[in-house]
Formats: structure tokens, sequence, C-alpha cells
């Protein structure tokens, strides 16, 4: 597939202006020595997404980037999403209209497909920014030895908050499995090479809601991701998300599903990791009154002390 420009793309009713309406990516030149940018796979599960869906296709058709494959697995949409889908078909790789079994089985349909070095998958309610795939590109292509890379994402809302820089990076899977320490794996930022896929395989049907979680962790577990330190994508806030519980239920769920993630009972990570969930779930709510006062006292020292010693500079 060949680079496409805002002139090669049809025209958006949407009467939105800037990125990925009015403003296009940068066109890619040739590699050093002449060599091809790595194939990219990116699978769009879709299901009544189409207040998004035209800006995610968007977003990624108008990358500049030359050798993409783009999929899209619609779910059987209702709400016009596939009018949006045939809109931009001549520059799809391959999509379909049909009902599935859900959102993993969208992106599993997706991913056995896709031909692609490197691969991703990107929600119909998210989008990349200008340069994403050059970065992921340059990142992850075969003479730099990662084989997996995660980037910030951008979270923005619907009701008209101000966009939300947040953190992605990787250190350890140790770290990972500390979710409760905070969550820096963010999906639509996080790509990796086909020998990754081809040794860990399709995400799990059976882990729908945290199936990401699952599958970075089944990752960890052979490969190391590398940080990127770039914002790579938009993460949409509405109240459909899945996350528009403030990952309530997502995190819910990653508390009843933590232990099968540690290993054995006689593995050194397994009771520090129990030890610290037990701490944060459980010891420390109890415990945070008396921090809280403890806070307040040692705050209120300071400011006596501090009051004490401008008395004493005032009377000498």
């Amino acid at each position: 597939m060949t680079e496409i420009g805002i002139a090669g793309l049809p025209a958006s009713d949407s009467g939105l202006t800037g990125w990925p309406w009015t403003e296009e990516g940068t066109p890619l030149p040739t590699t050093p020595q002449g060599n091809e940018w790595p194939r990219i796979s990116i699978v769009t599960p879709s299901l009544d997404q189409g207040e998004f869906l035209e800006r995610t296709i968007r977003s990624v058709l108008l990358q500049g980037y030359p050798n993409l494959e783009y999929i899209i697995v619609d779910g059987g949409s209702t709400d016009g999403s596939l009018g949006i889908i045939k809109k931009y078909a001549p520059h799809l790789a391959f999509y379909v209209s049909e009902p599935d079994r859900g959102y993993v089985h969208a992106i599993n349909k997706g991913l056995r497909l896709a031909t692609g070095e490197i691969m991703c998958w990107l929600n119909s309610d998210d989008f990349y920014l200008p340069g994403t795939l050059r970065t992921v590109a340059e990142n992850l292509a075969a003479s730099t030895g990662r084989v997996a890379v995660v980037g910030h994402i951008m979270k923005v809302y619907t009701d008209g908050r101000a966009p939300q820089k947040i953190v992605g990076q990787y250190s350890s899977l140790h770290r990972l499995l500390k979710f409760w320490r905070g969550y820096q794996m963010h999906q639509p930022s996080i790509f990796w090479r086909r020998e990754v896929f081809e040794s860990i395989g399709y995400l799990n049907e059976e882990r729908d809601l945290i199936a990401d979680f699952d599958y970075w962790v089944r990752i960890g577990r052979q490969f190391h991701f590398s940080s990127v330190n770039q914002v790579l994508s938009c993460a949409t806030h509405h109240p459909r998300a899945k996350t528009a519980d403030g990952c309530r239920g997502y995190h819910e769920e990653l508390k009843r599903q933590a232990k099968g993630y540690w290993g054995s009972r006689f593995s050194p990570s397994y009771w520090p990791l129990a030890a610290s969930m037990l701490s944060f779930f459980h010891l420390r709510p109890h415990l945070q009154p008396a921090i809280n006062l403890c806070k307040r006292y040692h705050h209120a020292l300071e400011d006596r002390l501090r009051f004490c010693t401008i008395r004493k500079r005032k009377s000498a």
C-alpha cells in the first residue's frame, strides 16, 4: 500500500478541522540503504462506534506510511459504521461486517489475516497522532533488536475536559503484575514484532475485559518491552467506553485473576506480590486515617517551627 494524502481520501462530512480531518502526516522518505519500511499490520475491531470510527480510520491512513496493512473487523454494526467502512474500503487491506463472539474474537479474526512484520490493534474509538507509525517502525526495525514497544497516550474527553497525558512505560514483568501501583501499559500505544506473535499466539477470549493485560503478561514472560518517550495515540473517554467507570470494573477483574499470573506459590515472586497486594487493598485503607493524622501533625509541627524561627530572627 502506498502512502495516502488527504487528496486521496474521501471528503469527510464531519465539518471538523485539524488532525486527521484537514491535516495529514508527513510522507516518509526511502529508508537508509534503500530498504523498505517494515510492513505494519493494524487491526481495528468495531461495533456501533460510528461517531468515532471515521477519525480512527483517517488517523491510520493519513500517517503517510508506505507499507501499511489495515484490517477492520466489524461485529455487524447497525449505526452506520458499515457505510463509513465502505467509504474507505479502497484503502483497506480487508474488512468484514458480521456477527462475532465479541471484542477479543474480532481482534483475533484480524490477526489471523495480518501479514505484517509489526503488529497491533487500534480500537474504533481511539486514534493515532501524526508520525506514530514512523516512530514505531524506527524503534522496531529488525536491526534494533527490539521486539515490542510501549509509548504514552493522550486521554481525550467527549465532555469538553482538557486532554490528559498518561505515561506509558515498562520496567519489568514484576512491576507490570503490580497493577495496583499504577497501570502503565496502555493498549493503543503498544506494538510488537511478528516473532512475538508467532511465539505468544492470539488473545485469550476468556479474559475479555482484561485481554490486553493478559497479553502483555504473556509477552513479558518471554520478551522485553522497550519504552518510547513519545505520545503515540489518543484514547477517547466517553460514556460507552469499557473504562468509563474509571477502570473500576477492569481493576476488579484484575484483582480476581491476579494470583493466576503469579506462578507457583513456591516461586520467588509469589509471596512478595501477595504481600504487596494485601497491603494495598486491605491494610492501607485501615491505616490511611492514622497516616493522614500523622501527616497533619507533621505539617503543623513544621509550621510551628517556622513561626518560632521567624520570631527568633525578629527579636534578634
